[in-house]
């Protein structure tokens, strides 16, 4: 009789051991399940806030930008400040630009020449803001083409973007686009992404 409660109590103890274990599993699973979501989640947040890939379409920014490149932007570049002359941003144009062009609501990238309060003209053919030339660098002869900018102030809030291949770009110069509101600034390119196939090969660079 004692040997048989004895095993009747192990078999209970064993039961007991089992549900625990059980239990367990299935927390663990739901534990692993949370953290996967989590990072998906994170994952989307990075690509969507910090660091959101876009395909260069077009030639309006040779030789700095190359059609095809990816760029990483950075959507929170300017959130706590402005952007400045001579940054490379990601912005939209006012609706105006695509309704005339009969063109999809998409980004457009551009260089920052001229920001609120600034006077831009062009004199000669070079760029002059606040009556002091231009440098730039970025620039090449063949890319220049007719960059007439009338003299102008920049209002307040706004910048004034060109491309680097002023030859081709359709930038602020033009009526249905011109100054740019800053909140249709929406990021800042830090990184081009080079990728060929056959063989494979990425290259990676700062702008």
């Amino acid at each position: 009789m004692p040997v048989r409660k004895k095993l009747s109590a192990l078999r209970r103890d064993a039961e007991k051991r089992n549900e625990s274990m059980s239990g367990g599993t299935l927390w663990r699973a739901a534990d692993f399940l949370v953290y996967l979501v989590l990072i998906v989640l994170i994952m989307f947040s990075v690509r969507a806030v910090l660091l959101d890939p876009v395909r260069v379409d077009g030639n309006s920014m040779l030789d700095t930008l190359q059609n095809g490149e990816i760029m990483l932007t950075n959507r929170m570049a300017y959130a706590f400040r402005s952007p400045k002359r001579g940054d490379i941003v990601l912005c939209y144009y006012p609706d105006a630009y695509y309704e005339d062009q009969s063109l999809n609501y998409a980004t457009r990238v551009k260089r920052v020449v001229a920001v609120g309060g600034d006077t831009i003209e062009t004199r000669d053919g070079e760029v002059y803001v606040n009556g002091e030339k231009v440098d730039e660098p970025y620039l090449t002869k063949d890319r220049i083409g007719n960059q007439y900018i009338r003299p102008q102030t920049i209002p307040e809030g706004s910048v004034y973007v060109l491309g680097d291949n002023r030859s081709v770009s359709r930038d602020s110069r033009y009526d249905t686009v011109g100054p740019i509101p800053l909140c249709r600034v929406v990021g800042k390119p830090g990184v081009v992404m080079t990728v060929k196939m056959n063989p494979i090969n990425i290259k990676l660079r700062l702008i």
